[in-house]
């Protein structure tokens, strides 16, 4: 069972700390990052510490619980990118854990949660799209596989039978995505949607060295707003997913999770097209 954390405040009383497990393949996502950020002013505000660490994969990560409990400091766990059949909540559960999750829409769970629904931001997109110039759409996904991509695999591949993209997966990383952008511009006017910022804003670079006109030849939209994309040029017209509002709202959960108030279940804002000049 987990133990108590013997930390003083300045009062004296026992200082608490959520502890959160962050993906290897999600330390350079903008989404998860100024999550994480906001995640943590409701806990500061409450004067409840935010402990991070980087796992290589769910083993990994199922270890970490489990030396944090043996250790103790840790009050609570938040959970990021939980799905249909993951067994992460049972883990903390049987390790005294309290804990609180970013789900999505197929969860049904007993402990307070954010839920993300993924359609809505294939929704945004499609009705973005149809005040554009009909054009050909391709979607470039070059996000690691894993459980907790599920939703957003289903909801992307419902929309592409739909017809509102193509999907064309690349490996990993910056040249990666590149190239296979490059392969999808035929000379006719296309959209492509990244699902990374630093690979739409590459694009950008890359597509206007060879003379490629943008957004006239190919329109850009990148699936994560960032500071990135707002200080490019041209700026990048992006998905705003809401990072900072779940983040917060995780928070709150959290908060309320390690104090033992009642379970909430509370939806994530809506996403919205941040409109730059690529699209």
């Amino acid at each position: 069972m987990i133990k108590s954390d013997s930390r003083p405040t300045a009062g004296g009383e026992q200082m608490k700390t959520v502890g959160l497990a962050i993906p290897a393949s999600s330390i350079d996502d903008r989404f998860v990052a100024t999550l994480v950020n906001s995640l943590a002013d409701p806990l500061i505000r409450s004067r409840v510490s935010l402990m991070t660490k980087v796992v290589d994969d769910r083993a990994a990560e199922e270890q970490l619980y489990r030396d944090w409990a043996d250790v103790g400091g840790i009050s609570g766990v938040a959970l990021l990118g939980f799905g249909a059949d993951d067994t992460r909540a049972d883990l903390l559960r049987s390790l005294g854990f309290p804990l609180a999750a970013v789900v999505d829409t197929s969860v049904q769970a007993e402990f307070g949660t954010v839920i993300v629904d993924f359609d809505s931001s294939i929704d945004v997109l499609r009705a973005f799209l149809a005040q554009r110039p009909q054009r050909r759409t391709v979607y470039v996904i070059s996000v690691e596989e894993g459980a907790a991509l599920s939703a957003r695999k289903e909801a992307t591949a419902r929309a592409e039978r739909d017809g509102l993209f193509e999907v064309v997966h690349s490996a990993p990383g910056v040249e990666a995505a590149l190239a296979a952008a490059s392969a999808a511009v035929t000379g006719e006017p296309v959209t492509l949607v990244f699902d990374s910022d630093v690979h739409a804003a590459a694009a950008l670079a890359s597509f206007s060295s060879r003379g490629i006109g943008v957004p006239h030849d190919v329109s850009i939209v990148s699936w994560t707003n960032s500071a990135l994309c707002q200080s490019a040029s041209p700026s990048i017209t992006a998905i705003d997913r809401r990072g900072g509002h779940i983040g917060s709202l995780l928070g709150t959960c959290m908060l309320d999770a390690i104090a033992g108030n009642g379970v909430t279940h509370t939806k994530a804002p809506r996403p919205f097209v941040a409109l730059g000049e690529t699209a």
